[in-house]
């Protein structure tokens, strides 16, 4: 009989196959792929029902009448049935799919190679036929070259995977705690009572803003002084170079670096003349 069960659940899919390849077809009747898929399983559902056909006996045996059982004899008290012994019923568990999931072109899913080993693998919807309330994906697998038409219950939505996020839940919402009164213990004399010493925190915190303005008032000073010392001992450097330098030279009450020329005035380049030549009496 599990022979049986088999082959007719292996014709159902084939001829759930057959229907998806007929629809293709119908769009586009002249191609090749789809032809020759449609005579591979013409020919497989003709085999399996042959099988079928010879598994199948010819007359069933009329089952046999059984003897109607006495009623069970129930007990006054029994430990299933005690309300303090039953548990409780579980949860009833929601049907994970309640309505037929639309994809859309271009949506990566998991595709059942249905005429392969009916396993899923990725894939990528590279159009949608047939009608809008049973629409027939044409799929193409990721991995390898091949096509395949499906119905919405042979797909799957790709697996989201969760973020790992690495913020502890409880630095999500950080809170400051109150700051908790000081609580009075009692020492080994009962007579003696002790607690944490009590800080005025508005004179605390004028104390140190007052600090803190004389410490940013003091600095420029500081700086400033500083900043004159060093300018005062650049200046004597320099004139004290000035007066001891071997290039200084004395020109108008100043001194000058001298290089050739130096400390004089520009002088005139000598205009041209002409020659006049004067002829010599003697000669004559």
């Amino acid at each position: 009989m599990s022979d049986i069960t088999s082959i007719e659940t292996d014709i159902k899919q084939y001829q759930e196959q057959l229907d998806v390849v007929n629809a293709g077809l119908k769009g586009d009747p002249g191609n090749a792929e789809l032809l020759a898929l449609k005579q591979e399983l013409d020919d497989a559902i003709g085999l399996l029902n042959e099988t079928l056909a010879e598994l199948k006996p010819t007359k069933a045996p009329p089952p046999k009448p059984k003897s109607p059982s006495p009623p069970p004899v129930q007990e006054k008290w029994s430990r299933e049935n005690h309300p303090a012994f039953k548990k409780a019923p579980p949860p009833e568990e929601k049907d994970a799919d309640q309505g037929p999931v639309h994809y859309k072109v271009n949506d990566n899913v998991m595709a059942k190679w249905v005429t392969g080993d009916k396993a899923f693998y990725p894939a990528r919807i590279t159009s949608i036929t047939g009608s809008s309330t049973d629409p027939i994906y044409i799929v193409k697998f990721k991995n390898y070259d091949t096509t395949e038409q499906l119905r919405s219950k042979d797909l799957r939505p790709v697996a989201q995977k969760r973020k790992v996020d690495g913020t502890p839940a409880n630095n999500a919402a950080p809170s400051t705690a109150p700051p908790q009164p000081p609580i009075a213990s009692t020492s080994s004399n009962p007579g003696v009572i002790s607690a944490a010493a009590s800080i005025n925190l508005e004179l605390a915190q004028k104390n140190r803003e007052a600090a803190l303005n004389n410490g940013d008032e003091a600095k420029p000073k500081a700086k400033k002084i500083k900043a004159t010392k060093e300018l005062e001992a650049g200046k004597n450097k320099w004139q004290e170079f000035n007066t001891k330098s071997k290039f200084a030279k004395a020109h108008k009450g100043k001194k000058e670096i001298g290089f050739t020329g130096s400390g004089q005035a520009m002088r005139k380049d000598p205009t041209r003349s002409r020659h006049i030549y004067q002829t010599n009496e003697e000669m004559d």
